[in-house]
């Protein structure tokens, strides 16, 4: 079975070869530009949340477990996350696998007043100016497909646009060469983007190297489903949690993301 992240980034390629033909790069520097967009302080919101910083994802669907909800509204779903509590919200922006747009950022920057970050498969320069001009205040980048120095331009193109990154890693390789790229934003991602598997082992291994620099701040992502396993990752050192499938799929999206917070009392049987 091929690996799935080479996969999505091989789509991507061919994909952003095309976006590029319909908007140049001096089209999107001048978007930029013209929007100006103020960036959300990242940091600030995910340190100064009074409750647990949770990082609310907005994703239709994924490779693994298909269509996670019929009909989805990014708008709406938006503004629940915002009116429940989030911190920051994380906005798929990639579409074959994930079901994502960047007009769903663009128009959620219009909606909310909360950090968006940009997630997707971002490898180019040009995406890295594209998602400032559509108002993403922060973005993704993945340490397992990048090497060392392309994960370092990418970060310091970013710092120039102001515009942060949220280094994602999955084991400690990945780990050391966020820290040698200069990375500061660190992201532990539970879920293997090869196979999907997901193990909550691998933030309980890494939490405690992430820490060793002075200063990063630190997101858990992926498999996190209860309020008892939030707080067991905060004992450990986490800051914030990034969470998208328990959201996407629970029965009532501001309850679920309330008790994630720790807004809502959790009954001792969930």
């Amino acid at each position: 079975m091929p690996d799935i992240l080479d996969k999505i980034f091989s789509d991507k390629k061919e994909e952003l070869d095309k976006v590029k033909r319909k908007l140049s790069l001096s089209d999107v520097k001048n978007r930029i530009a013209n929007k100006n967009y103020e960036i959300r302080d990242i940091r600030k919101s995910l340190q100064l949340a009074e409750r647990s910083s949770i990082i609310a994802e907005i994703k239709p669907r994924t490779p693994f477990k298909g269509i996670l909800l019929n009909n989805v509204d990014p708008l709406a779903i938006a503004r629940i996350y915002a009116d429940n509590g989030a911190a920051a919200l994380s906005i798929l922006t990639e579409s074959k696998y994930f079901g994502g747009s960047l007009s769903s950022l663009e128009s959620a920057r219009e909606q909310v007043s909360i950090p968006l970050l940009r997630k997707d498969f971002i490898f180019d320069e040009y995406q890295v100016f594209e998602a400032r001009a559509f108002g993403a205040d922060l973005f993704l980048l993945i340490a397992t497909w990048l090497d060392r120095n392309h994960l370092a331009d990418l970060l310091a193109l970013g710092n120039e646009l102001g515009l942060p990154a949220l280094v994602e890693t999955h084991n400690e390789k990945d780990m050391e060469k966020a820290f040698v790229a200069g990375a500061t934003i660190l992201g532990i991602n539970n879920r293997d983007l090869a196979s999907g598997k997901t193990d909550l082992k691998i933030s309980r291994r890494l939490i405690p190297m992430a820490l060793q620099v002075p200063d990063n701040l630190l997101v858990c992502e992926s498999g996190i489903h209860s309020r008892k396993e939030i707080e067991e990752f905060e004992e450990l050192g986490a800051h914030s949690f990034l969470i998208g499938e328990s959201l996407m799929t629970a029965k009532n999206i501001g309850d679920k993301l309330r008790e994630f917070t720790g807004a809502r009392k959790v009954s001792t049987t969930n």
